[in-house]
């Protein structure tokens, strides 16, 4: 379910994802993705695949859009507002221009993990509606990051 007032900018997020689909570079499956992801902060960063042909090399477009979260200080902000790395990340908007559901590949889901179970994910169907998923439902039985940190973070 949709938080009350996140619409508008959930379907602006998913507008993002479907521009960043035309910088993907994919000459080898032609299959472009966009991803958007929006911050605690309200700051949307943009991401698409990047193929290499030693296919295993190949980055996802919520890898990049990660990438460049981090790298332009968002987990810091986050961290400075009182929050944690569990609470950076609000939303993630995937777009496949060429069909199929609107949500992350397992491999995504996984990164995706690492920043908390609770973002949405959001896309359109294909007769136009939002569809609208919590992280955690698509992940039902994640590597819980949160029991990771605090078993390593112990002094046992």
């Amino acid at each position: 379910m949709i938080a009350n007032g996140d619409e508008k900018r959930y379907w602006e997020l998913i507008e993002a994802a479907k521009a960043a689909t035309q910088m993907a570079y994919c000459p080898y499956s032609n299959f472009p993705v966009g991803v958007a992801l929006l911050t605690f902060d309200d700051k949307i960063y943009t991401g698409c695949n990047i193929e290499n042909a030693a296919y295993s090399q190949t980055i996802h477009a919520e890898e990049t859009a990660l990438a460049k979260a981090v790298s332009d200080g968002g987990i810091q902000r986050a961290k400075a507002a009182g929050l944690t790395q569990f609470d950076f990340i609000k939303a993630v908007a995937v777009h496949t221009p060429k069909g199929g559901d609107p949500w992350p590949c397992c491999n995504c889901r996984q990164s995706l993990c690492e920043f908390g179970l609770k973002m949405d994910n959001v896309g359109e169907s294909k007769d136009g509606r939002m569809l609208s998923k919590k992280l955690a439902d698509l992940v039902p039985e994640p590597l819980d990051m949160e029991k990771v940190l605090a078993a390593v973070n112990s002094k046992s």
